[in-house]
């Protein structure tokens, strides 16, 4: 299936592929619940791997959620885990502070993907007369080794791993890439410094990213209609080597 999804849960409009749990506006600034409700109350663990003829231990690690035992992937020795209380705690401050409310989340990919939507509490960007593109703040990362955490804004309601992939290859998203490395949480939490030059840079430019070649208005409402339509397709992230970055050029297809 296109939308890959887990499990999931959103507020406002139901999800083109009518899968997820309701949140209700209690939850909205309560990321407990709204992590129940999205099925991401879980937990992984690194487990070590031996090789199958000589039971020899090797450098790299499995990645096993608790619940079910289910292995979601196999990381290097560099690799820390971001497990999704952090992830969700990270709005902690926005929550807090009334800017940002809890938009949507889930697991994708059997749980090897994992992301977080929250809509900011103000007015949308109006693009054209008529036409206006919400403003969100997304937390999307991997399990399973291959996607990078990344945070920051975008204009594209994430429900699906369709519309994930749009939300990293938007020319008018404005993301920040972290490895999953030791420094992880400290490294999140420094982003926030950062954040109003990416917020002042999304809303210099969001407009303009929802024209596409040729002169052709792509407007908020195209964006899920791509995606009922399957024009779209997921992607596979590139794996950092540098540090934190705010990225926005496009992603290359998933082999």
């Amino acid at each position: 299936m296109a939308h890959e999804v887990e499990t999931m849960a959103y507020f406002g409009g139901l999800p083109w592929h009518r899968l997820g749990t309701a949140l209700d506006e209690a939850d909205l600034y309560d990321w407990s619940a709204a992590s129940r409700k999205s099925g991401l109350d879980w937990e992984v663990e690194l487990v070590p791997l031996i090789t199958s003829d000589t039971q020899a231990q090797v450098d790299h690690r499995a990645v096993r959620r608790k619940t079910d035992g289910r292995t979601l992937g196999v990381v290097g020795p560099r690799y820390a885990p971001l497990q999704n209380r952090d992830a969700f705690g990270w709005f902690q401050p926005f929550l807090d502070a009334g800017e940002a409310a809890l938009h949507t989340a889930g697991s994708l990919r059997s749980g090897s993907r994992i992301w977080v939507l929250a809509k900011l509490n103000r007015d949308p960007l109006e693009i054209a007369e008529g036409d206006t593109v919400e403003k969100y703040l997304l937390l999307s990362h991997g399990h399973d080794g291959s996607l990078a955490v990344r945070r920051g804004f975008t204009p594209v309601r994430v429900v699906c791993a369709n519309t994930l992939a749009m939300a990293h290859g938007s020319d008018a998203s404005k993301l920040i890439r972290v490895k999953h490395t030791k420094e992880i949480l400290m490294n999140l939490a420094n982003i926030r410094e950062v954040m109003d030059l990416a917020n002042a840079e999304f809303e210099a430019t969001a407009g303009d990213s929802f024209v596409l070649r040729g002169g052709i208005e792509h407007s908020a409402r195209a964006l899920e209609a791509a995606v009922v339509l399957d024009v779209f397709t997921p992607y596979r992230d590139d794996y950092l080597a540098g540090g934190a970055t705010i990225a926005s050029e496009r992603e290359r297809p998933r082999q």
